[in-house]
């Protein structure tokens, strides 16, 4: 069943777009006919949840798709920068459209149109280079500074072929449960293939879906459920996702009725193309009153890929990372009509712009963390992003 993607083939050109897919579980909707737009310019992140909340109250019988970029956090806090912007999109990009068509049932697709291979996709750090900005969080967290963070790096690569091919792809390789393609009608297309729920909303009903802990699929069934097994039974892994819940806990405790938030079973895991993944499930009832904005900037940008303490993680990121982040690691997806929405975390990402396609991947890294071994979980996520550019990365020599 191809149709969401032929139909987003066919959609108009030069003008917002977005297709949300549900990758085997649940409905498509592909997003035409744009009435209006919001586009925050890379360093727009001022005043910009105030922006969003005018949009969307502007437009609260439409459909409003787009994505909010990591950047978005100095918004609610303002930590000192350092990083430079060598990949600028905008930090904020929302359409509301008229017309929204439906696929109740959206298996990924069975096969991929031809797309041209990326050129030159590579890494911006040597191993050791990574491995050494690991080792100094994990000495930051000895130090008493933190408890994780979530360390990341960027890969870029040429591409000069139709982004929307280059999603079908995507989907055929990578199908997850949040995938999104958004453009912007600008230059800029955002493809996410991602397994992560940052936020849901019913009504004053909300929940979000932290992932934490990784491990790579195996390639026969006895070393898949091995590989699975020892997920399941690694106590860093479930202390990892424990610290980012008790996160997520406190930053809904913001916006929520006193004693409504909760978690589900925990650990709970999931299985994609990939890679296995741990998550857990923390719900709560929203306060009267509670407007997406106010949702938004209690949570934004999600703890899951920045850590705990929130802020001296954002501080300490700034300082080891090497590129700002852009839409990585924000969020995709839809608002509306009315108080719902719907939002990923943006990972397994890519973004094409100006002949260029950026993606990125990294993880959680606590006190038992080995540097080797979180480089190559960066690696392991990397794996679908290379699978649809029809690339390997990679990885300059150390200096």
């Amino acid at each position: 069943m191809q149709q969401p993607f032929e139909a987003l083939l066919a959609a108009k050109r030069g003008e917002p777009v977005a297709l949300l897919h549900s990758g085997g579980q649940g409905p498509a909707w592909l997003c035409t006919e744009p009435v209006a737009a919001l586009l925050l310019p890379a360093g727009g992140w001022a005043s910009a949840f105030a922006k969003l909340e005018d949009f969307l109250a502007q437009h609260r019988a439409r459909r409003v798709v787009g994505w909010l970029g990591y950047d978005l956090g100095l918004d609610v806090e303002a930590w000192p920068l350092a990083l430079p912007d060598d990949f600028p999109v905008p930090v904020l990009h929302l359409a509301a459209f008229a017309r929204t068509t439906e696929w109740a049932a959206a298996p990924p697709p069975t096969s991929a149109p031809a797309v041209a291979p990326a050129r030159g996709l590579a890494a911006h750090l040597s191993r050791a280079d990574y491995e050494r900005r690991t080792a100094a969080v994990v000495a930051a967290i000895r130090a008493g500074e933190l408890f994780q963070a979530n360390l990341t790096q960027p890969f870029t690569a040429a591409f000069d072929d139709d982004p929307r091919l280059l999603f079908w792809r995507l989907c055929h390789v990578s199908p997850a449960p949040f995938a999104a393609y958004v453009e912007d009608g600008a230059g800029t297309a955002v493809l996410s293939a991602s397994p992560e729920e940052f936020l849901w909303r019913r009504g004053d009903a909300v929940r979000t879906r932290p992932i934490k802990g990784t491990r790579p699929r195996g390639a026969v069934a006895a070393a898949d459920a091995a590989l699975l097994a020892e997920l399941l039974a690694s106590e860093k892994d479930q202390a990892e996702l424990a610290m980012i819940v008790d996160l997520l806990r406190n930053d809904l405790g913001k916006v929520a009725a006193t004693g409504s938030v909760r978690v589900g079973p925990f650990p709970e895991h999931g299985s994609f193309a990939q890679v296995h993944h741990l998550f857990a499930t923390v719900e709560a009832t929203l306060r009267p009153g509670t407007s997406t904005a106010d949702l938004l900037r209690a949570t934004f940008p999600g703890g899951s890929i920045t850590g705990c303490p929130k802020l001296r993680c954002l501080e300490l990121l700034e300082q080891l990372e090497v590129a700002r982040r852009g839409v990585y690691t924000g969020a995709i997806g839809w608002f509306g009509p009315g108080d719902a929405l719907h939002l990923n975390v943006a990972i397994r990402t890519l973004v094409c712009h100006g002949g260029r396609v950026r993606g990125n991947a990294g993880g959680g890294v606590t006190a038992r963390s080995e540097p080797a071994a979180e480089w190559l979980e960066t690696r392991h996520k990397l794996v679908g992003l290379e699978q649809a550019l029809q690339a390997t990365a990679t990885t300059p020599e150390a200096l």
